[in-house]
């Protein structure tokens, strides 16, 4: 999960392990891409207006060079 406002991450973090989901929280889009390359989540839920590359941006940037993922919007 990718949000720049820590409190919208600490719940929704919260919130997805009391589902029991793992989840893994980052605070930029650059931070998300960096750990695609080592890693392969089931989901990617982001914020769409982030300071810097964008939600929008993050979503056409991860269609062109990680294929691997399903991208909804």
């Amino acid at each position: 999960m990718v949000d720049d406002d820590s409190s919208i991450r600490w719940v929704l973090e919260r919130a997805l392990n009391n589902a029991n989901f793992a989840c893994t929280c980052f605070d930029s889009a650059n931070a998300v891409l960096t750990a695609l390359e080592n890693s392969r989540p089931d989901v990617l839920l982001s914020d769409i207006r982030m300071p810097g590359t964008n939600g929008i941006e993050l979503l056409n940037t991860i269609k062109q060079s990680h294929r691997f993922c399903r991208l909804l919007l």
